[in-house]
């Protein structure tokens, strides 16, 4: 089980600067409940991708004393399941789902971009889109909730609003992340500095701390 951490750092840096990183050690373990129960259990590899390459990568893993199970701190520029970075995953559902983009654009967008044959191919995007498309719904509710409790009066939450001008789900979803960052920027100072691009990184560290797992 992964906990997603924000280390406000690109995967270059996270992979050069490794051991000065300042890793968190969970407080409490998500398995058993036990408290200060982590001991360090080292790392394991992961190679994850970019439109023009791959990095090999370490993520830390803590050891609970009292069930002993592993936790991982996964950095949110990753997804659990997903090798390529959240980044491009990014780009791809906000293409079809936002700009309404065809497969054969998204795919040809990626291609003049990198300019090789390492993109992710048709039947990858449509996997990654379809699966975004049906974890929305449950993704959904959980922001409308936390908004809820904090501007009755976003359009997001209007019957006749947004979420429901949207086609699909996961065109919702990106609504409300644009909206869900935008009152995290009110409560919390590391994310003032996201902007547009940084929203489904932020949705994803957000939506696992409230026990939501799998967004893609």
């Amino acid at each position: 089980m992964p906990i997603v951490c924000d280390f406000q750092c690109t995967v270059e840096h996270y992979r050069d600067h490794f051991e000065e990183l300042d890793i968190p050690r969970p407080r409490k373990c998500p398995h058993c409940q036990a408290l200060d129960s982590f001991i360090g259990h080292g790392f394991y590899w992961r190679r994850p991708l970019d439109r023009w390459r791959d990095f090999l990568i370490r993520i830390r893993r803590w050891l609970c004393k009292a069930c002993r199970r592993t936790v991982s701190i996964l950095p949110s520029f990753l997804l659990r399941a997903r090798r390529y970075l959240l980044t491009v995953i990014g780009q791809v559902v906000t293409a079809r789902f936002e700009d309404d983009a065809s497969w054969g654009q998204i795919e040809q967008q990626g291609t003049t971009e990198a300019n090789d044959d390492s993109v992710p191919s048709e039947r990858t995007i449509r996997r990654w889109c379809r699966s975004f498309d049906e974890q929305a719904p449950r993704w959904l509710g959980a922001v409308q909730r936390v908004l809820a409790d904090h501007d009755v009066a976003l359009p997001l939450l209007d019957p006749l609003g947004e979420a429901t001008v949207a086609r699909t789900s996961a065109g919702a979803l990106l609504h409300a992340a644009t909206q869900l960052l935008a009152w995290a920027k009110t409560e919390w100072d590391h994310v003032g500095g996201y902007g547009l691009d940084d929203r489904l990184r932020f949705l994803w560290q957000w939506g696992q701390a409230q026990g939501l797992d799998r967004l893609v």
